[in-house]
């Protein structure tokens, strides 16, 4: 079992950045916000789609789910989705239907990590500490 962070610290840096040369000073802020609201849906689908062994399904919504959390800097989350997207697209449901749990922890992580940064940075307060703070285990 690895230990890693569930936020990345460069892509947040990034988005930050960017916030800072488009004069876009909620860009991180709605970008959390977006995917806080659509990716509990997706976690649904996912349960859903494997439970039902709907093949085609759940490497569609794993797919969706894995590139929101990159696009968010969720890696650990990613990592999980990434797998069981690989096992969907390879008809290997079983073990797909086993990585829920880990899907359901990461995404709680994720969650938790990112409402926390979007709290402290709509305060104005430091969020890199946070950065470092949340690890999750992993497989």
């Amino acid at each position: 079992m690895k230990r890693a962070p569930v936020i990345d610290r460069e892509t947040i840096d990034m988005l930050r950045e960017m916030d800072d040369v488009t004069d876009e000073s909620d860009l991180l802020l709605e970008l959390i916000d977006d995917f806080l609201v659509h990716s509990a849906t997706l976690v649904t689908d996912i349960q859903h789609n494997a439970e039902t062994e709907a093949q085609s399904a759940l490497a569609a919504t794993s797919h969706s789910l894995k590139g929101a959390s990159l696009n968010i800097g969720a890696l650990v989350l990613f990592k999980v989705c990434d797998k069981i997207e690989y096992m969907a697209r390879n008809h290997d449901l079983g073990a797909a239907k086993a990585q829920l749990p880990e899907l359901i922890n990461a995404f709680q992580a994720t969650t938790t990590a990112l409402t926390e940064l979007r709290e402290r940075s709509q305060r104005g307060e430091l969020i890199d500490d946070l950065l470092g703070e949340n690890i999750i285990d992993i497989s």
